[in-house]
């Protein structure tokens, strides 16, 4: 059954074309050089994994590379840890945690050595004036082109084009890199999402990109993500935050442990199994206006663990994110102490399978550089209401759910390179697991449920996004299973299952069960009971 070998994945599609492209003359054009690949496809890897070597040969005088990301988390997500390992007899490459003058003069001493640098934005805005000298033996790359470069145009109509909101646009990070590609056209950005700006999509923009990869059809990137299984549209009323969320709030939590119930079971069958799941909570603003304040949603959370599920208040399960002016990152027990970490701290106690932490709450975070393959939902506490819908942001939220989970740990990026072919081919006969265990883990673990909000005086940029997700970024729970089945030659049981698009949920203000409509692209809403 083994086809791994045969079959082009995604990833390597995109890199190939990405050594075509820099190997052309589209790489020393007047314009920054997008590349787009879905979320889990790999672009973090292929960065520090493949991606120094590609430029070096093709762009002989290179002796920096220097990347750009819009937040810490995403500067120190380690891609150009291990970058030492391209080195070979004609190239050495040499990870640099800051741009200090000992390193940025090491290619002087050092014969083709290539210092890597990830830098945020602000640091290289602070410091440009020293490190605009090195542009003209430079690679200029851009993490997250979405952020701080998915608009080039000064001003507020320009800005609320692209974003949907009529911010004063200063483009600071923008002027600078413009500097810089003035002196050397070599400027590369990789976004899942590419902006209206990027894509040329309107005219009265100013053409500063060229678009080099398109996204790859969702079919092939099936056996390489976690799926979509349900998505719960919510009534969420102005000033009524937490009433609005008080049963979502219940209704995920009660999920989350159910399927943490069922992958305990099966660990009667599979050992390996790692039941633990996590929850990712969008919040609004304090005021509670059109959005959940932070505090409220922890509050509920909390009460719902202690009051009904009977854990221990000295349990560490809960971590909230926000701007380090408004808190930063901590991590709380479910009695309200807490502790100050990083970012990188929270994201290893999620994916630890023995660590209580399971619930993350932001605040304007987790857009971007959050990878925690184990969360199983996320829920959407505040209702956005740009001026023009814009999808990009909220995809990227959603985004954060695809990384694949097989219910084993880091198992299928350890030893089976993040593609469940491989892993289909390959586990079951490694570990004397039976086929049918697997697909049934799988059935749990690498599905996920979005709900989100709705409010008919409101933009529906929540759902809206929710369907370009569907189209161009994420297969269903049931193409996803569909998909397993096919590859091991087994009969999928769900075909024998009636289809019924006429569903029964709680309604968000009396708790009684009302008629729901599931469309066709698996999307759930309460349009039935509005009607």
């Amino acid at each position: 059954m083994t086809v791994t070998s045969r079959v082009k994945t995604p990833y390597q599609s995109f890199a190939e074309n990405f050594s075509k492209v820099v190997n052309s003359d589209i790489l020393t054009r007047d314009k920054v050089k997008i590349f787009s690949l879905q979320t889990g496809g790999g672009k973090s890897y292929f960065q520090g994994n493949e991606m120094p070597l590609v430029l070096k040969k093709a762009f002989k005088n290179c002796k920096y590379i220097f990347r750009l990301a819009p937040t810490r988390e995403v500067s120190d997500d380690g891609t150009f840890d291990n970058v030492s390992n391209l080195s070979n007899n004609e190239y050495i490459f040499h990870y640099a945690l800051d741009p200090r003058e000992d390193t940025l003069k090491l290619p002087e001493q050092v014969p083709n050595i290539v210092c890597c640098y990830s830098i945020t934005h602000h640091l290289f805005i602070s410091q440009f004036d020293k490190l605009i000298k090195y542009a003209k033996d430079s690679i200029l790359i851009i993490e997250e082109a979405h952020q701080f470069i998915g608009c080039a145009d000064k001003g507020k109509q320009p800005y609320q084009q692209v974003t949907g909101y009529p911010t004063e646009f200063l483009a600071k990070s923008w002027d600078k890199i413009k500097k810089w590609r003035d002196i050397n056209p070599r400027v590369i950005g990789f976004t899942a999402t590419p902006t209206v700006h990027h894509t040329q999509q309107i005219p009265s923009l100013s053409d500063q990109f060229i678009i080099c990869s398109d996204l790859v059809d969702l079919p092939q990137i099936a056996p390489f993500q976690s799926w979509l299984k349900n998505t719960y549209q919510y009534h969420f009323e102005k000033h009524q935050g937490r009433k609005s969320i008080s049963s979502q709030i219940h209704n995920s939590l009660s999920s989350l442990f159910d399927q943490e119930e069922q992958l305990e079971k099966l660990k009667f069958e599979d050992p390996n199994i790692k039941s633990k799941l996590t929850s990712l909570y969008i919040c609004g603003n304090v005021n509670g206006i059109w959005g959940c304040p932070l505090s409220e949603v922890k509050e509920l959370i909390t009460n719902y663990l202690v009051d009904d599920l009977g854990f221990d208040e000295g349990s560490k399960m809960i971590a909230t994110m926000v701007e380090d002016g408004g808190g930063g990152c901590t991590i709380w027990d479910l009695e309200g102490n807490k502790n100050r970490v990083d970012e990188q701290t929270i994201i290893e106690r999620l994916n630890d399978p023995n660590d209580a932490l399971r619930f993350l709450i932001v605040v304007d975070r987790a857009r971007s550089g959050i990878n925690v393959p184990i969360f199983a939902q996320t829920v959407i506490c505040r209702v956005r209401k740009p001026y023009e819908i814009r999808t990009y942001i909220p995809v990227q939220i959603y985004g954060r759910m695809v990384r694949i989970n097989t219910g084993t740990g880091d198992l299928i990026r350890t030893r089976y390179q993040n593609n469940l072919m491989k892993y289909l081919d390959e586990y079951p006969d490694d570990y004397g697991v039976p086929i049918e265990t697997v697909i049934e883990t799988l059935k749990i673990a690498n599905t996920f449920d979005i709900w989100y909000p709705h409010n008919p005086k409101s933009k529906k940029t929540w759902e809206e996004s929710l369907i370009v997700f569907n189209d161009l970024y994420v297969n269903s729970a049931e193409v996803g299973i569909g998909w397993i089945y096919d590859y091991v030659g087994l009969e999928n049981p769900s075909k024998k299952c009636v289809k019924h698009n006429e569903l029964l949920a709680d309604c968000p203000w009396c708790s009684k069960l009302v008629k729901i409509n599931k469309r066709d692209d698996g999307i759930i809403t309460l349009d039935k009971f509005f009607q």
